[in-house]
């Protein structure tokens, strides 16, 4: 399975997570792309593989509460992904029936829901909310939040609240307040519309209760653009180190912007940087650099021929090492 490429790069990572933080599935990305370009990506932060039969993903329409439950087969192994794709794979598909891009296609590793009318679950967007739950609907984790005030006229949610928003609908100036962070009919706001989404990495296990009292996106979501798919495959959190050390130092660590869109990012820390290590999926050492003394922030450059997703290894001078995933466009 090509989710295993990852073990490659965690051989070369030494952070470090607490097992009680890490201890079951979680949904870690997100695509509600163009046409049919829809999928989730779940991680196992867990030592162990595990059976996906015992597991299902569960779609609440506009964020209702009737279930669309789809069950998962195959097994997800240790520090690893498994992507389910909307099967939707007829070159020859038009409207409804459009086909998932083929990049998106190759990252698949279940296609599911090919017919609307059998089961809808992988047909969501914007204003839909999707949960990753065991076959006995304990819920494990929540895209989103379960219940009103969606509704099929709302976009979604994104990351501003009680604001107020003038725009020309028609040529006709009209204003609406954004409330609970529902977007409505600014779709152009919503980040869980025409977006890819990835987990931040310091998330460590899902969402198991609805988001009191809103679901507010970013305090655990980065996005990336519409029809993003480099990322899918491997996932990368506070989760992924290959020891669990109770002691490791704590720091504030932050690698902006992402994506990196012209080869050049920023760390910034409040501990001292001692060098930057940078991977590719397969484990091979894009660039190394060492710093000097009292490093607490630095820029850098990565090689113009490098794109995808680029593994960046944070020495620190407390012996403490952190690592952050990027997407280089």
């Amino acid at each position: 399975m090509k989710k295993l490429l990852l073990l490659l790069v965690v051989a070369f990572f030494a952070t470090f997570s607490f097992a009680q933080e890490c201890s079951n599935l979680f949904i870690s990305e997100y695509v509600e792309g163009s046409g049919n370009n829809k999928a989730i990506e779940i991680y196992n932060p867990t030592p162990n593989a595990i059976d996906l039969s015992a597991y299902q993903l569960v779609r609440y329409s506009n964020g209702g509460f009737e279930p669309n439950a789809v069950g998962l087969t195959g097994t997800i192994e240790s520090k690893s992904t498994f992507v389910v794709v909307l099967d939707k794979r007829d070159p020859a598909g038009t409207g409804q029936e459009v086909p998932v891009d083929a990049a998106l296609q190759e990252k698949a590793d279940i296609f599911l829901c090919p017919v609307y009318e059998i089961n809808k679950m992988m047909y969501f967007n914007g204003n839909d909310a999707v949960t990753l739950e065991k076959t006995n609907g304990q819920i494990i984790d929540i895209f989103a939040i379960i219940g009103p005030p969606m509704t099929s006229a709302d976009n979604g949610w994104g990351n501003i609240n009680d604001t107020t928003i003038t725009y020309n609908s028609g040529g006709v100036p009209t204003s609406y307040t954004i409330s609970n962070y529902n977007v409505g009919p600014l779709f152009w706001l919503a980040w869980t519309k025409d977006h890819t989404l990835i987990r931040k990495t310091n998330v460590t296990y899902g969402v198991t209760e609805n988001p009191d009292p809103y679901f507010v996106v970013d305090v655990q979501w980065d996005s990336i653009p519409k029809n993003t798919f480099d990322s899918l495959g491997a996932h990368y959190c506070d989760c992924t180190g290959i020891g669990i050390y109770e002691n490791q130092p704590v720091v504030n660590l932050d690698v902006y912007p992402n994506p990196v869109n012209d080869n050049n990012f920023t760390i910034e820390s409040d501990q001292a940087i001692i060098s930057v290590e940078m991977f590719d999926l397969t484990g091979r050492i894009v660039e190394k650099i060492e710093l000097g003394a009292n490093t607490f922030k630095g820029n850098f450059t990565i090689k113009d021929d490098f794109k995808g997703v680029l593994f960046v290894n944070i020495n620190f001078e407390n012996a403490s090492t952190q690592t952050r995933k990027l997407l280089v466009k």
